[in-house]
């Protein structure tokens, strides 16, 4: 997916939700989802809303990759005494 607008449209298309269903699940109008879609609003402000009701990671959402933790992916260093 190469932007925030297709992978939106790619979840709720996954979910099988219409703009008006994904709408009522976020508090925004259904015009509001229509704009993002179509790549007119870039950054919502209801990033996290819209995550939650496409059951997927914000990070994902906005940049189109996991987020990952530093530490997750190397082993804890060890303590000698």
């Amino acid at each position: 997916m190469k932007n925030l607008s297709e992978r939106i449209r790619q979840r709720r298309s996954a979910l099988k939700i219409t703009q008006v269903e994904l709408a009522k699940k976020t508090g925004v109008k259904q015009q509001s989802i229509q704009q993002i879609e179509a790549g007119i609003t870039k950054r919502p402000r209801y990033l996290l809303e819209l995550a939650k009701a496409l059951q997927c990671n914000p990070h994902w959402l906005m940049y189109g990759e996991e987020k990952s933790s530093r530490l997750s992916s190397r082993n804890p260093p060890s303590l000698t005494f």
